[in-house]
């Protein structure tokens, strides 16, 4: 009974609608019928509600667009920003990374990192000789340009100048690649890898860990080592110039202490050598055989 009453209510209310459609339009009896009906369409066509169009307003678009290229921005700076620590010749430095990891850097070498990057990696470029003692966390890698070595939380020693490259194990492990071959090596504390002039890392045991340290504490210790690269730690350490003969393939085997005065250190390594050195200027010493 409800919905019979709703019905007709609804078909009264057409109705009246219907009426007042007819109601305000006179019918001019001269006009066709279909000229009436086509009339009484546009009316009721014209009561229709218009469809809403949403505009999205320019300066929501700009700024939206402005949002999107900040957060590009910032991406792309904190992958670029690198923090680069020079040490020039004569002298040595120690840095804090931001994990609390310490690394001692050897004179005339260079440490790069991505500080914004380093929750995300523990990425780390050297050119010359650091000393990592590396805090416990994700992945720790050094590159240099002979290889990369990867930690977990271990002390290690990384000589890489040249040619020559060297990785000692003080602590934990260390697993050492180099870049041409891409063939690794693990190290166990008191092991050292070296790579040859063939490009094979040569892994030693049983080293004594403090020759390779010795760079730390100012004392520099070398055995059999070709003399021509002592001469170069030499010039990295006193910050001089020493000219060297192509013919001297002699090595050495023996320490100094850098409180000796440049003078004092390269007389003690000519001596044995049979070499002799003459000072040419303040800085510039040229080393000879001797007569």
């Amino acid at each position: 009974m409800l919905n019979k009453q709703k019905n007709i209510k609804k078909q009264g209310d057409l109705n009246e609608e219907t009426n007042k459609m007819i109601s305000g339009a006179s019918v001019p009896w001269s006009k066709s019928k279909e000229e009436v009906w086509a009339e009484l369409e546009k009316r009721m066509e014209s009561t229709e509600t218009p469809a809403k169009t949403v505009i999205l307003r320019p300066w929501m678009s700009m700024a939206a667009a402005a949002v999107f290229a900040l957060l590009i921005g910032i991406s792309a700076f904190m992958q670029i920003y690198t923090k680069k620590i020079r040490v020039p010749a004569g002298q040595h430095s120690s840095i804090i990374l931001p994990d609390n990891s310490h690394v001692r850097i050897n004179a005339r070498s260079i440490i790069s990192y991505k500080p914004l990057m380093w929750r995300f990696s523990r990425n780390v470029k050297l050119e010359g000789e650091a000393y990592f003692e590396v805090q416990k966390g994700k992945k720790f890698t050094v590159t240099s340009a002979n290889g990369k070595t990867t930690v977990l939380g271990t002390s290690f020693n990384i000589y890489s100048r040249n040619s020559n490259y060297q990785v000692t194990c003080i602590s934990g492990n260390v697993k050492v690649m180099t870049r041409i071959s891409k063939k690794e090596v693990i190290l166990d504390a008191g092991q050292k890898a070296a790579l040859s002039a063939k490009g094979i890392l040569e892994v030693q045991t049983d080293i004594n860990t403090g020759q390779a340290l010795s760079w730390t504490e100012n004392r520099f210790s070398f055995t059999s080592v070709p003399v021509k690269q002592v001469f170069e730690e030499i010039a990295r350490q006193y910050d001089i110039i020493i000219s060297v003969p192509a013919t001297i393939d002699k090595t050495y085997t023996g320490a100094f202490n850098k409180s000796a005065s440049a003078d004092e250190v390269l007389n003690l390594v000519c001596r044995p050598l049979n070499l002799t050195y003459m000072r040419k200027s303040q800085n510039e010493y040229v080393i000879s055989w001797n007569n």
